[in-house]
């Protein structure tokens, strides 16, 4: 239950008293474990996280004739996510306004109506009310068919991926990716058709709470050479070796908790000339971004800027977080034959309650790749982050138990810590905007994070 005091203030509360506000110290920057598990506190983010923030649902390509659908989920709250007639997507409320069932129960397909299995009522694509079983007989008044409807989010693209928004009020897609959409142009925008899908997402449920993932995600890289210790195992890396895990790699935040690290690729291609040193363009012609085979580069190369095509060729946009639970990879990685791989993927961490969370991961490539790259992509980007990948498997062991000790009574009280901090240290010559963080990498990104988790839960915002 959501409380608030009757002594006429209006900071919201939790039952025990506790304002949701004493849940983060802004002066020793730490945060309260409970949050890791509390019930209580995962009402209050349905309500103003879920229920008002832009979240990915999609990608344009999944979906590309009209009459195609998908269906997903906001939280707990089931959508349809749809292509019109006229080519524009929307996304409906998966709920028949009748008796609450689902309208439609298929993961995928196209048609030209959803029907609910229950009573037989049909809305069209747009989720508008189209008819129902003996109408006349039911409804002999007639019936009021806007209260009828699904009800509809907004929706926004960008870079194919479709993102939702419950909140009319809210600011628009432009607004809350902000400078976050100069790294995303860099991945998703390379060519002028884009990026597309292979496949389905994959999906599997973690026993953890959605936050686990998405604070980690939201610019740790300090744990990659202890976690991933397997991974060092593959590549050659050494836990002690702070320039083999991207520790020194500059990390971006952004005002509305967005995120990424730009991966240093000095060392890679040093090994991989035996220490001759390249120019920007032979750097990218050697390893075009991931996603981008050989022969589309010259289209890249026709897009960008000097100052991002040296981005791209020395510290590319790489790892990176949109708030509230999404995640985005474009790298190359050592497969299991040594030799460097290209994978490009974007993910959201989905949940299921406080305790439980569904994990997507889209495989993704440059719309117009050869069937050999594409099968190169599908191959390698699973064998990092699959179900059963390197990294994944990592990750999702930690995850569990950072839930469950959550809800020891002595665990509640204790806090995390993001003590570690660098601040705004943007080079002159750097082209994209947000605040960067040069230097070993430490707690900036986390903790801009759950300053805009706050304000989002707080509904200062």
């Amino acid at each position: 239950m959501l409380n608030t005091p009757s002594s006429g203030s209006h900071e919201p509360y939790l039952a025990d008293g506790t304002p949701l506000a004493a849940l983060i110290d802004h002066d020793r920057r730490e945060v309260a474990q409970r949050l890791f598990s509390d019930p209580e506190i995962y009402q209050w983010e349905l309500k103003n996280i879920w229920a008002k923030s832009w979240i990915i649902v999609g990608h344009e390509s999944e979906i590309p004739n009209p009459g195609d659908f998908v269906t997903r989920r906001i939280a707990e709250d089931p959508v349809i996510v749809t292509r019109r007639p006229d080519g524009s997507i929307d996304c409906v409320l998966n709920v028949c306004p009748h008796r609450g069932a689902l309208v439609c129960r298929e993961e995928a397909g196209n048609s030209p109506v959803f029907r609910c299995i229950y009573h037989g009522w049909i809305f069209n694509t747009d989720g508008s009310f189209r008819g129902a079983p003996f109408k006349e007989e039911m409804y002999p008044e007639g019936m009021d068919a806007k209260r009828l409807s699904l009800p509809k989010a907004r929706v926004g693209i960008f870079g194919g991926i479709i993102f939702a928004n419950w909140d009319e009020s809210a600011p628009s897609l432009d607004d809350y990716l902000g400078d976050y959409k100069f790294y995303l142009n860099l991945i998703f925008n390379r060519t002028a058709n884009g990026v597309e899908v292979l496949g389905p997402p994959q999906r599997f449920v973690i026993n953890a709470n959605w936050k686990t993932a998405s604070e980690q995600f939201g610019g740790d890289a300090y744990h990659a050479g202890q976690l991933h210790r397997s991974l060092g195992a593959l590549t050659g890396g050494s836990p002690n070796n702070p320039r083999d895990w991207q520790l020194h790699a500059p990390k971006v935040s952004t005002a509305n908790g967005h995120n990424i690290i730009c991966f240093d690729l000095g060392d890679m291609f040093r090994a991989m000339t035996g220490g001759k040193e390249l120019s920007s363009m032979e750097k990218l012609h050697m390893l075009p971004p991931a996603g981008l085979p050989p022969e589309m580069l010259p289209e890249m190369l026709q897009r960008f800027s000097e100052e991002e095509l040296e981005l791209l060729a020395t510290t590319p946009p790489s790892n990176g977080g949109m708030f509230p639970n999404a995640g985005v990879w474009s790298m190359y990685n050592p497969m299991y034959n040594g030799m460097p791989a290209p994978f490009l993927s974007f993910r959201t961490y989905v949940p299921i309650g406080p305790d439980k969370f569904e994990f997507y991961m889209w495989v993704l490539v440059a719309k117009g790749a050869s069937e050999e790259y594409r099968d190169l992509m599908r191959r390698s980007t699973s064998f990092m982050q699959g179900a059963a990948g390197f990294i994944e498997g990592d990750d999702a062991e930690v995850w569990p138990g950072q839930t469950s000790a959550a809800r020891g009574y002595v665990t509640r009280q204790q806090t995390l810590k993001y003590w570690a901090m660098t601040g705004d240290t943007k080079p002159e010559s750097w082209p994209g905007e947000g605040q960067v963080h040069v230097g070993f990498s430490r707690d900036d990104p986390q903790w801009n994070w759950w300053k805009v988790y706050f304000d989002r839960l707080e509904a200062k915002v």
